[in-house]
């Protein structure tokens, strides 16, 4: 039997060159991988650790310039690529190494397609981007058992393809999970805020003001394990802004400054917290036959227990909603919990 033909698109701003022999050794024990591609702005010296990786394992190395500040021009190269490969017929299995929430609709659309997606990535990884894959190899977890196993001289024959119906999660560890990961989320939130309220404490100026860019640089030398996309953001400006509560910016050309407003951030979050429990329950009663409930249910629910977005940086219960789509997915005047 003609062994699987693997397409594999690694997101190199998201997964850590210390995983490249690893994923080779994962995949090649399921087929012939006959795509190799990463992507990413090169001309950053964070991503230079792929380099020994590129060589070894004949990966083709895509070049994607950051066109505009903020915008992922890497994803979109990546997914363009992706669909190019599945229109040409020749794969039979796609593995999408990243941690972004970004490659869950094209998971969706190569299932779609009769493929088999493998997703890879990290104990960070969006449960929406995992539960989109046939299957999610977590490259955490697998590092320590797998690195004995592997046998470069003796050739393994690949194991038996499960189905994909024994990989898929039940409801209920699906709302564990999920319950899971906004607990996780709301730790991580809770860190950066702490973060930007120490630094600020320590290094502003007489007007209260200190630059964010050396907060995020104060940031990352923490090596905290996860970044901004982490928690529902694509950038650090936009993270802040979503904080007016919180944080005061001001923006002088290119450079932007914040200032802590209250050195209370908990009982925002409690309030916040209040809301989504208020958004679960609504969507535990009231959803309809495809899933999903009115919005405006929950607006009265929230009225009813003297609860409002406002205070919370979101104009409306639409805009809240939608800063968390990790959390939630918005169609119209509808919501459904993830």
């Amino acid at each position: 039997m003609a062994a699987k033909k693997i397409a594999l698109f690694i997101d190199a701003d998201n997964i850590s060159a210390k995983f490249g022999k690893q994923i080779i050794e994962t995949l090649e024990s399921r087929g012939e991988i006959f795509i190799r591609r990463i992507y990413g702005n090169w001309e950053k010296s964070c991503l230079h650790s792929w380099n020994e990786c590129i060589l070894n394992f004949s990966f083709r190395a895509v070049q994607q310039p950051d066109f505009v500040a903020g915008k992922n021009a890497t994803d979109m190269s990546l997914v363009i690529d992706a669909m190019d490969v599945l229109y040409g017929g020749k794969a039979d299995v796609f593995a999408l190494v990243s941690n972004d929430s970004d490659f869950t609709p094209l998971a969706i659309r190569l299932r779609e397609s009769g493929i088999n997606v493998i997703g890879m990535g990290n104990e960070n990884a969006p449960l929406a981007f995992r539960n989109a894959c046939n299957e999610f190899i977590n490259l955490d977890k697998a590092a320590a058992p797998e690195k004995p196993q592997v046998q470069p001289v003796q050739k393994v024959a690949p194991p038996p393809v499960k189905s994909s119906a024994a990989k898929v999660p039940s409801l209920s560890e699906r709302k564990l999970q999920s319950e899971r990961d906004k607990d996780e989320r709301n730790k991580r939130l809770q860190q950066l805020h702490n973060i930007f309220r120490e630094f600020a404490k320590n290094n502003a100026t007489q007007n209260g003001f200190v630059n964010l860019k050396r907060a995020i640089d104060a940031i990352t030398k923490k090596n905290l394990g996860f970044g901004v996309k982490n928690v529902g953001y694509t950038t650090w400006k936009k993270f802040i802004a979503d904080f007016p509560e919180l944080y005061e910016v001001q923006k002088t050309g290119n450079d932007v400054a914040y200032r802590c407003v209250t050195d209370n951030p908990e009982d925002i979050n409690y309030k916040r917290q209040q809301v989504h429990a208020v958004l679960r329950e609504v969507f535990k009663i009231q959803s309809n036959d495809k899933g999903f409930a009115d919005l405006s249910y929950a607006g009265s629910a929230l009225k009813n227990k003297n609860l409002t977005v406002k205070g919370l940086g979101h104009g409306n219960l639409t805009k809240f909603v939608s800063a968390f789509p990790d959390l939630y997915e918005l169609k119209k005047h509808t919501y459904r919990c993830k």
